[in-house]
């Protein structure tokens, strides 16, 4: 790899690339007569903003570079949105842009069931080359970037990832998502931020004109999570039955049926359910307060997959777990095991909580797609109360009486 450019380097410059990084660099122009501008990292002729200057590489838009793997990287269209464009080796013969388009189309587009990253466009490899792009919406890892406040924020999640995984399989086909892990699960956090930020950099604005601000809270502004990879996935017809699919696959190494040196086909639906539950034990099992999810959790991870519940069954578990919370339950904070939680943690988070009930805030986030218009003006004019009463809060000094913790355990 080039090695970034130091302060102030005047020496000879390459390309200052990553290599994963070459093949965007090879294509912009062909990109942009599709419509799509990448950043000026990767125009052919660029040159590193910071040379001859007091700025380290750290410091400008251009020295952040892409992911690791650079399969992902984010454009611009012709109207300003900001589009993720995924690159796709065709010649692997994989049904990635297959099964995209099955979900982006259809009666299944509008289907507010349907969790999979929509296919905003498609481009053929150019001449001689292998590589097609993929534009969908451009996501983030929320889990990561903006932290779940409440418990009921993560109910939501799992709600839809549930939901998600269930719809998968239709009446007259099933699909096999195959890499059914946490990981490849996004959402569409940008609207948690009032000005989007840098994707490479999200502390900062996307033009580097200062940080980024502070997101919300998905309380405040519900997100719909979406499964991102879809090349490991596969298509089956009810005369395909018995499911079977040759072990190993995916990136989850502790599924039981991929272990061991001999493999035997095994049945994917019930390897996906060991996925996802394996995906949620990562985030309850470090946080306190998530014992209501642990059985069902584990029946998902049993040793014996004849023993795991079907995704139906998950489903309808699920629902009855959501009926039984109660709104103090749904209401508490998201807290790792090992963090110090004050006691001024505490009254701040039940402020927050007393405004956003005033305000009428569910304590189950509602995403947007799924309520009217007339309700969505009203979701905008609660947060604007919740957010108002903070202030007013912080001008009288009020502080409510209320316990020095609550048993989440």
């Amino acid at each position: 790899m080039d090695a970034p450019h130091s302060r102030g380097s005047t020496g000879k410059i390459r390309d200052g690339l990553n290599p994963v990084e070459y093949l965007w660099r090879d294509h912009y122009y062909f990109l942009k007569e599709h419509g799509y501008t990448l950043r000026p990292r990767y125009h052919p002729e660029w040159i590193p903003s910071w040379l001859g200057t007091d700025k380290c590489f750290t410091e400008c838009e251009d020295g952040h570079m892409i992911s690791s793997s650079g399969q992902v990287l984010d454009a611009s269209r012709a109207d300003g949105t900001v589009v993720a464009l995924k690159r796709i080796d065709i010649s692997l013969g994989n049904d990635e842009i297959t099964i995209g388009k099955y979900f982006s189309s259809g009666p299944l587009a509008s289907d507010p069931r349907n969790h999979c990253v929509p296919i905003l466009d498609i481009i053929e490899p150019k001449e001689g080359s292998n590589i097609a792009f993929i534009a969908m919406p451009l996501l983030i890892n929320t889990r990561s970037y903006v932290p779940f406040t409440t418990i009921g924020e993560v109910v939501e999640f799992f709600r839809q990832i549930i939901e998600a995984s269930h719809s998968f399989i239709p009446i007259v086909e099933l699909i096999l998502i195959s890499d059914s892990k946490c990981d490849n699960i996004m959402g569409d956090g940008l609207i948690l931020f009032d000005s989007p930020p840098h994707p490479s950099q999200r502390i900062m604005k996307r033009d580097f004109s200062g940080r980024a601000p502070k997101p919300t809270t998905r309380t405040l502004r519900p997100i719909k999570y979406y499964f991102i990879d879809f090349d490991l996935s596969h298509k089956y017809r009810e005369e395909d039955a018995p499911y079977l699919k040759d072990a190993p696959w995916g990136g989850d190494w502790t599924v039981p049926e991929h272990q061991g040196p001999n493999f035997t086909p095994c049945e994917p639906f019930a390897v996906d359910v060991y996925c996802l539950g394996n995906g949620f034990k990562n985030i309850i099992v470090p946080h306190r307060g998530f014992e209501f999810m642990r059985e069902l959790v584990m029946d998902m991870m049993n040793a014996d997959p004849k023993k795991r519940p079907t995704m139906s069954e998950v489903v309808s578990r699920f629902g009855i777990i959501m009926k039984n919370l109660s709104w103090l339950k749904l209401r508490s904070p998201v807290v790792r095991i090992d963090a110090r939680w004050t006691r001024q943690d505490s009254i701040q988070h039940w402020k927050t909580q007393v405004y956003n009930m005033i305000s009428g805030v569910p304590a189950i986030p509602k995403y947007q797609e799924q309520v009217s218009g007339r309700e969505v003006q009203w979701l905008r004019w609660r947060e604007l109360f919740a957010c108002l009463g903070k202030q007013v809060s912080k001008m009288v000094h009020w502080i409510p009486m209320i316990p020095r913790s609550v048993d989440i355990k």
